[in-house]
């Protein structure tokens, strides 16, 4: 099965430092048990932050940092193939 991405917007927000950071959250079906995952997350920039929600159970994780094409999720043996990741880029 595919991985599958599904992306809404979930506004801009204000930092003290005059920065305004964009949020979107990712549904994210498809993925693979027991593996690391490349999830591509189709943003225009490199997310500065990342928050990973599993839709069953809690066996996710980064692999290494999002980069400016993909997130990147190792599912734990068992884990849930499908969830959200909350962004900030």
């Amino acid at each position: 099965m595919p991985i599958v991405v599904t992306t809404t917007g979930l506004g801009i927000g204000v930092e003290l430092a005059g920065t305004l950071p964009r949020r979107a959250k990712l549904s994210i079906t498809g993925l693979t048990a027991g593996a690391g995952n490349t999830v591509p997350h189709g943003l225009p920039a490199a997310p500065r932050s990342v928050i990973l929600v599993p839709g069953g159970s809690a066996s996710w994780g980064e692999t290494s940092a999002a980069d400016a094409t993909n997130i990147y999720i190792t599912v734990g043996a068992g884990g849930a193939a499908s969830g959200t990741a909350y962004v900030e880029y």
